[in-house]
């Protein structure tokens, strides 16, 4: 009997109080690593926001030169994306999409309904609405990601150019209107368009509306057709800022607008060329000749179809000194759609026009003008017998209206 009750095993309370303490223990356990395991999910779902982001709007830290190379989909397309489907397919055929724009290691089934780049660590899908942030909801809390401070700072944004000579000397009333300024980016919709500006007096101007991205911008000098070329980097909500100095002496004269003066000349009577219809005048430079335009009171207009062109005489101007440029201007507008209209001059027997307008733009009366810093039919500067002798004019195609033909001759 005595060895009995010296081997008796556990009651049964003490097992249940090892069996409790034990189910704490390991409920205590779970718990943590649960708590682990949503933690390590969380930072690799932040992670994958990250890349999704890079995807969008291209990551910062990629730069060449210290200038940023990467602007992901809008840099290329220049809207932002539809749905996260666009990041590894193109959405519509688009031309300027260069993608995919994620790595291999978030598509093991790249653009299937169950590809894991839409899906967060606990399998929930992203939301994204081709707005400003891409959220995660599977781990019971929101982690989100904004792409840009707002989606303005990713698709309009501004562009400022300002525009010198060799010299460092800005175009002036003269020759701002011999500098094009012409900004190429993507559209949105796949292809590109191409803005085009003329600058200030001062060489100034700003193009509005520009996405992220690395776009084309040239600044052409028109009377040589002398072209500059070079990359505009257009950060999240920051003005682009571009200084271009052209690689000649083209504005000592006028340049900023003072040091020159101006005589302006009107028609005064029919030249060469009058192909084109009068309206409520007798005689098409009498249409034209008004020192203030009258719009529609008198007009000329395009016979349509073809380019038709119209040349006047000018008054002689009874100044002297050395001419500097000669700019020639035409009041125009359109009537409807598929208009063009040009400057043209007579010099020396031979017809010279003048950059095509296009009309389709232009639903109200608005000059244009063209520069000549030197007579096209010599290549010379000019001279006042050449002055007397000119013929200035408007070529329109299609029926197109001009009001007021004129030009102001410059000289020191």
């Amino acid at each position: 009997m005595e060895n009995y009750y010296k081997n008796k095993g556990y009651s049964i309370i003490e097992l249940l109080v090892v069996i409790v303490v034990v189910g704490i223990i390991t409920a205590v356990a779970l718990k943590s690593l649960r708590t682990i395991n949503d933690t390590a999910r969380a930072e690799r779902t932040k992670k994958e926001l990250d890349q999704l982001a890079f995807a969008v709007s291209g990551d910062p830290n990629m730069t060449s030169g210290g200038a940023r190379t990467d602007f992901g989909y809008v840099g290329d397309v220049g809207s932002l994306p539809p749905n996260l489907d666009a990041l590894v397919t193109n959405p519509g055929g688009y031309a300027t999409w260069q993608g995919p724009y994620l790595r291999d290691d978030y598509l093991p089934s790249s653009g299937s309904s169950n590809s894991e780049f839409k899906v967060d660590e606990w399998g929930t899908a992203y939301s994204y609405a081709a707005g400003n942030t891409i959220s995660s909801t599977g781990g019971g809390s929101t982690i989100s990601r904004s792409l840009a401070t707002s989606v303005n700072d990713l698709v309009y944004n501004s562009v400022a150019v300002t525009v010198t000579d060799i010299n460092d000397i800005p175009p002036g009333s003269v020759y701002k209107d011999s500098v094009k300024i012409v900004l190429t980016y993507p559209n949105g919709a796949g292809t590109t368009t191409s803005v085009t500006k003329y600058p200030s007096a001062n060489g100034f101007s700003q193009i509005d509306s520009i996405p992220i991205g690395q776009h084309t911008l040239k600044v052409i000098y028109t009377p040589l057709n002398d072209t500059l070329t070079r990359k505009v980097i257009v950060n999240p909500g920051e003005l682009a800022t571009v200084d271009v100095d052209l690689f000649r002496d083209l504005f000592k004269s006028g340049g900023g607008g003072g040091g020159s003066n101006m005589v302006t000349i009107r028609p005064d009577g029919a030249g060469t060329y009058s192909n084109n219809l009068d309206e409520n005048c007798v005689g098409n430079w009498s249409c034209v000749d008004e020192v203030t335009s009258d719009g529609d009171g008198t007009y000329v207009k395009g016979a349509g179809g073809a380019w038709t062109s119209d040349s006047y005489n000018a008054e002689n101007p009874s100044v002297t000194g050395t001419i500097d440029s000669v700019l020639t201007y035409v009041r125009v507008r359109n009537s409807g759609g598929g208009q063009n209209a040009r400057t043209i001059i007579v010099s020396g027997g031979t017809r010279y026009y003048g950059s095509q307008i296009k009309l389709n733009a232009v639903p109200t009366y608005t000059a244009f003008s063209t520069n000549y810093p030197a007579n096209p039919a010599t290549s010379l500067a000019w001279s006042w017998t050449e002055i007397n002798n000119l013929q200035i004019g408007v070529d329109l195609e299609g029926p197109g209206f001009c009001t007021q033909v004129w030009a102001e001759i410059y000289y020191h």
